[in-house]
């Protein structure tokens, strides 16, 4: 098994889009839902042991795991699940905070993944989009290489900076939205 993060953007490229014939498969890291939330309240015992603590978790975390990890050392510094939900809450409107989230998600390592976020926000504004929709964007702002467009898209999803509808279409993660918008 192999981990990378954006440093190793070739590599993206070669598993998710298929340029090269590797016998690997890239499995991505998820950030959590409601329910693998959950299961890692769980495990930490009676942290987070209400469905209004998890609920309130999960709208101040979105799921990206490293704000969970982020309220899970705040636990252990503050021994309060509600002063740890309090003062994350106010943490990402901390610009300083904010940055260092975005810069976590890896969304800005690379140009092309940066010029693909920013034309994303741009062309929908929050609204939903089909995958076929996003790729046309992309490539519509930035190079107008339909191919390069596709590569974009394929490690913005592995990144997680989408969530998915359930009707299949896809809108920009709202926080992560939200602390780029306000200079993350």
């Amino acid at each position: 098994m192999l981990v990378t993060d954006t440093g190793q953007l070739h590599l993206w490229r070669a598993l998710l889009a298929g340029e090269q014939q590797i016998p690997a498969a890239p499995v991505v890291l998820r950030r959590h839902d409601r329910h693998s939330l959950r299961g890692w309240a769980q495990r930490l015992g009676e942290v987070f042991n209400t469905e209004e603590r998890l609920e309130r978790l999960y709208a101040v975390t979105s799921g990206w795991p490293w704000l969970v990890d982020r309220a899970h050392r705040l636990h252990a510094e503050l021994g309060d699940a509600d002063r740890v939900l309090s003062k994350l809450a106010g943490m990402l409107t901390d610009l300083s905070e904010a940055r260092a989230f975005v810069e976590a998600t890896g969304v800005q390592s690379d140009a092309a993944l940066a010029a693909g976020y920013r034309a994303l926000d741009k062309q929908f504004q929050g609204s939903t989009a089909d995958t076929e929709d996003i790729v046309t964007a992309i490539a519509y702002e930035t190079s107008g290489d339909e191919e390069e467009a596709r590569w974009v898209f394929a490690c913005l999803d592995a990144m997680q900076v989408f969530d998915r509808e359930e009707d299949g279409r896809l809108r920009l993660e709202p926080l992560l939205r939200k602390c780029l918008s306000t200079g993350g």
